[in-house]
């Protein structure tokens, strides 16, 4: 295959005197395509057609002097941004000021020594090339960042209707602390996007008015360019943590508020609900395992499993882990053709004797008063039995800890 053909950027130069005209296209006509006009007018007709990449333009010329020229191109949105370089045989410096006022780039006297008009033609060649780059990665930047917050208001609008469908108060309940926990961990991706997307616009504003003053250096270019590069870089993983977050989430509410039946891969369930659990539980300095193997596939209620889980996992940190500071949760399972062990095993202060035979019984509690209300285990027991159709049970030893056993059909129609 033939490699693309390089583009080589394109030059006008406006001069009224031929030989002016012939010395700057023997310069540049080798890695330029040159294109020449005597007057400013036609300098103007041929930016009508066609967009140079830089303009040489002479200041002294009849009918119409290179300023005039150089206002009318400013003046137009289409040429305004074209490095426009001013060759002339004056030195004074009011006229160098005033062609810098007037959006000029650079000055190059005459007689032009060939060495150094070539090296400031390249050195805006390439600023106006990065130029172009930094203005396509912001009009990127744009869309993903539309496309983000378009994903986040579908997820967040998703999330009221599920809150507003929701069937029962215990349910209720169950969403609104999750929310809660969502809303408070969104706040840390979405105000470092607000502020990283604030930074590049204010850097982006800097470096064109430099760039248009002509006063910029290829050190700044260089430490722009890898500013906007770490911003995107920042923005986008802030917003992609966001998403993903309100994704598991609202699966999470959906299978909360729907009370269907549907057929999900049980690692994947649980892996959900902890994530959306994730914002509470990094408070403290417990952790949860999980080990379940990818292939088991369930037909039942992920919602009502879901509330199991999440009373399983606040009972765990609530009673378990007190006074302790390396608790350890474990969730796993195994399977055979009919039905599922879920197991949920910590290594905390475990149940006296006496305790463990009412841990199921309605309004029991050892934190009534202090967060506890009594009624998570008999939900827990209810769930089980009715909506999931199977059976739980609870071990406990003092200072070993406490395990709570699910057995639950892998096809239940309720």
């Amino acid at each position: 295959m033939t490699p693309p053909i390089p583009h080589k950027p394109v030059l006008l130069v406006v001069d009224d005197q031929a030989a002016n005209i012939e010395v700057l296209h023997q310069i540049f006509k080798a890695d330029h395509a040159v294109y020449m006009a005597t007057s400013g007018a036609q300098a103007l007709a041929f930016c009508a057609n066609q967009l140079p990449d830089l303009i040489l333009l002479d200041v002294l010329m009849p009918d119409m002097d290179g300023h005039q020229v150089c206002v009318q191109l400013k003046a137009d949105p289409r040429t305004r941004d074209i490095p426009v370089i001013f060759v002339t045989g004056q030195s004074n410096p009011h006229d160098e000021t005033q062609g810098l006022r007037l959006g000029a780039v650079d000055f190059i006297p005459k007689p032009v020594n060939a060495s150094i008009v070539r090296a400031r033609v390249q050195v805006q060649l390439m600023l106006r090339q990065s130029l172009r780059q930094v203005q396509e990665l912001n009009e990127t930047l744009e869309e993903r960042v539309a496309q983000r917050t378009a994903e986040l208001r579908q997820a967040l609008l998703a999330l009221r209707q599920s809150q507003d469908n929701l069937a029962d108060s215990e349910a209720r309940a169950t969403l609104s602390t999750l929310i809660a926990s969502v809303s408070h961990e969104l706040g840390t991706p979405l105000g470092n996007s607000r502020m990283v997307a604030a930074a590049l616009g204010e850097q982006t504003k800097v470096m064109a008015q430099a760039l248009k003053a002509g006063q910029i250096k290829r050190s700044s270019l260089d430490q722009f360019v890898e500013q906007v590069s770490e911003g995107v870089s920042l923005l986008e993983s802030n917003l992609v943590r966001a998403v993903d977050l309100l994704g598991d989430f609202r699966q999470v509410a959906a299978d909360q508020a729907s009370e269907q039946r549907r057929v999900f891969k049980l690692d994947v369930v649980v892996g959900e609900i902890l994530h959306t659990l994730s914002p509470s539980l990094k408070r403290q300095p417990h952790r949860i395992v999980v080990d379940i193997a990818p292939d088991i596939v369930m037909d039942s209620q992920p919602g009502a499993l879901g509330r199991v889980l999440i009373n399983l996992v606040n009972n765990a940190y609530l009673h378990a882990f007190e006074g302790h500071t390396n608790g350890e949760l474990t969730i796993s399972a195994h399977a055979d053709a009919n039905q599922v062990t879920l197991l949920v095993a910590d290594n905390g202060v475990g149940m006296a004797p006496d305790v463990l035979p009412k841990v199921f019984d309605p309004f029991f509690s050892t934190k009534v008063g202090h967060g506890g209300t009594g009624l998570g285990m008999a939900i827990v027991q209810n769930l089980v039995t009715k909506a999931l159709g199977g059976a739980v049970s609870v071990t406990s030893t003092v200072g070993q800890g406490t395990r709570f056993e699910l057995v639950l059909p892998r096809v239940f129609s309720g």
